[in-house]
Parts: C-alpha cells; sequence; structure tokens
C-alpha cells in the first residue's frame, strides 16, 4: 500500500470514528433533556433534546408552578442553541398564558415571534392556531392576521382542513371559535367554487 493510500484510509478511518461519537453525543443530548455532559463538562448542546423535555414537562392538563419554570428555562435553553426553533418561542407563550390565565402582552409577542419565524407551520400549526383562538381577543390587528393566515394555507390541503374543523369544534373561547367558524365558512366557499 503507497503512502497516500494508507493516509487516505486512516484519515476515513478517523472520519468515521468522530462522526460515530459525535452521533452518540447527539443521541445522549437528545435523550438527556438537551445536553451530554461527562461529569461537570458539557459535551454537547442541542436544541432538540431541551424542546423534548419541556414538552414532557408541559403535557399534564395542569402542569405545575414548578415544572413550567423548568419547561421555560429549557425553552430558552433550546432558543440559546437555536434561535429559529419555533415550537420553544411558542411554548414560552403558552407558559406566559398558564402563569397569567390568558396571554399577556408580553406572551402576545412571543406567540407573534413564533409567526415571523415560520409564517405557516405544518407541524405546530393547528396547535397554534388553536391557542391563539383561545386568547382572541389579546390577539394584536398584525397577530390575529398571521393566524388567520396560517388557518387558510393549512385549510388549502384537505386532511388539515379536516383537522381544523376538528380543532375549532373544541375552542372555549366564544370570539375565538366564531372566528374560526367564519374562517372554516371562507374556506369552504373558496374550495367548491
Amino acid at each position: 500500500m503507497t503512502r497516500a493510500k494508507a493516509l487516505w484510509t486512516g484519515g476515513a478511518g478517523a472520519l468515521a470514528v468522530v462522526t460515530f461519537v459525535l452521533s452518540l453525543l447527539a443521541l445522549i443530548a437528545l435523550n438527556a433533556g438537551g445536553a451530554a455532559r461527562m461529569g461537570s463538562a458539557t459535551l454537547l448542546r442541542l436544541a432538540a433534546g431541551y424542546d423534548r423535555r419541556a414538552e414532557i414537562l408541559l403535557a399534564s392538563a395542569e402542569p405545575s408552578p414548578a415544572d413550567r419554570r423548568q419547561a421555560a428555562s429549557l425553552s430558552r435553553s433550546a432558543i440559546e442553541q437555536f434561535p429559529y426553533d419555533t415550537s420553544a418561542w411558542l411554548r414560552l407563550a403558552y407558559v406566559d398564558a398558564l402563569e397569567h390565565r390568558g396571554l399577556t402582552p408580553a406572551g402576545g409577542a412571543l406567540l407573534s415571534r413564533s409567526y415571523e419565524l415560520v409564517a405557516v407551520d405544518p407541524d405546530v400549526g393547528l396547535w397554534r392556531v388553536r391557542f391563539a383562538l383561545e386568547n382572541s381577543q389579546m390577539l394584536s390587528h398584525n397577530l390575529r392576521a398571521n393566524v388567520r393566515n396560517e388557518a387558510f394555507a393549512l385549510g388549502m390541503n384537505g386532511d388539515k382542513r379536516s383537522e381544523l374543523r376538528q380543532m375549532a369544534a373544541t375552542i372555549r373561547n366564544p370570539a375565538g371559535r366564531l372566528s374560526a367558524a367564519l374562517w372554516l365558512n371562507r374556506l369552504e366557499a373558496g374550495v367548491t367554487k
């Protein structure tokens, strides 16, 4: 074997080992709540790991104040790692609404930020529309327009329109339920033309 080929093979082997180790660290960070650690040293931080842990903390119908605080902290850590993490911004708005029994101006700003990052999100869009409509009276004109635009964009897909219809029936806020009904009516009229 020539020297060049030996160097190339050694380099390829080293790259494979590094890739394996980094993949293993990412899996550990994902399952350990956002960070892979060795003792007190943090080896890798991963936004999705913080997100995963925060979602678990907020999964109950009435998360405890301690769980809400920890979920907010984890969401901020996720945003530090990945500022475009729409679900983390949205989760912070949700925690704000839980803490104050409704969306505050600060929570509205967090919700707006999630729309600035991704106007139509196929992953969290239906949840975000429902959350916004549950807090309908607290939405600014621009934020309400963003919510409406997302609802219309999601409703253009037949499957999502069906999910949107089902979601609208679960909205407890009468003003939000009315907005959803009007938007769905408009979507249905547009489809039949």
